[in-house]
């Protein structure tokens, strides 16, 4: 079974709050989102215009060729409306290295579904896929109950630096991805602190995304 959730006002298509990077001040932008069912995943995407892709800017862009790897984090939580108590977290990890010799894109997706390594050819292609949120699972429908109503929470760092923010990212990842909140640790634990407070965070870059409020109607 499929279905579209609605937002908390009436419309089909979710709306999300989309941050500019690195400012403590900086306001939040709006950027719609789709929530759907699928079975029993919630899944979301981005709808143009916006995205995660301001995560790059033309110097983050340029760095893509350049032979050093570069790795998107994201971290997402459900909560109540007016409330920073996750019902659900979930985390993926993008990283792509540039092969200068042959001319090569090498990308590593670590996401809701498992592990995959691929070659692309362009650096557009390969950014595409570093920043695409599209029908991405985030939460069992099950933690989700019916006509409560929800927002999504995100933070995306591009390259963190810190050893405890990989270590923690490797110890989610080998443990499995399933939108469950009893893996996060110190990890997650951080997640409101640096989504209210960008300048915290340890990585070139940092976006924070928030959505409208989004509720699964009664069928």
């Amino acid at each position: 079974m499929t279905r579209t959730l609605l937002g908390a006002a009436a419309t089909v298509a979710a709306v999300l709050a989309f941050a500019r990077p690195a400012h403590a001040d900086d306001k939040l932008d709006v950027q719609r989102m789709r929530f759907v069912e699928r079975g029993e995943e919630l899944t979301v995407s981005t709808l143009p215009p916006g995205g995660i892709g301001k995560l790059f800017d033309a110097t983050a862009y340029e760095a893509l060729s350049s032979g050093i790897a570069s790795t998107v984090v994201i971290r997402i939580q459900i909560t109540a409306r007016d409330a920073n108590e996750p019902v659900a977290e979930q985390l993926i990890q993008r990283s792509v290295v540039y092969d200068v010799w042959d001319e090569i894109y090498t990308l590593r997706l670590d996401e809701p579904g498992g592990s995959r390594t691929f070659k692309v050819k362009y650096r557009a292609e390969a950014l595409k896929w570093l920043t695409a949120i599209d029908d991405l699972p985030v939460a069992r429908t099950q933690v989700l109950p019916l006509e409560q109503v929800f927002v999504l929470k995100m933070v995306v760092e591009l390259n963190p630096v810190s050893r405890e923010t990989l270590a923690e990212v490797r110890r989610w990842l080998s443990q499995g991805t399933g939108g469950g909140i009893d893996r996060g640790g110190a990890f997650f634990g951080s997640f409101v602190s640096v989504f209210y407070n960008p300048k915290i965070a340890d990585a070139d870059r940092v976006l924070r995304l928030r959505s409208q409020p989004f509720y699964r109607p009664t069928p």
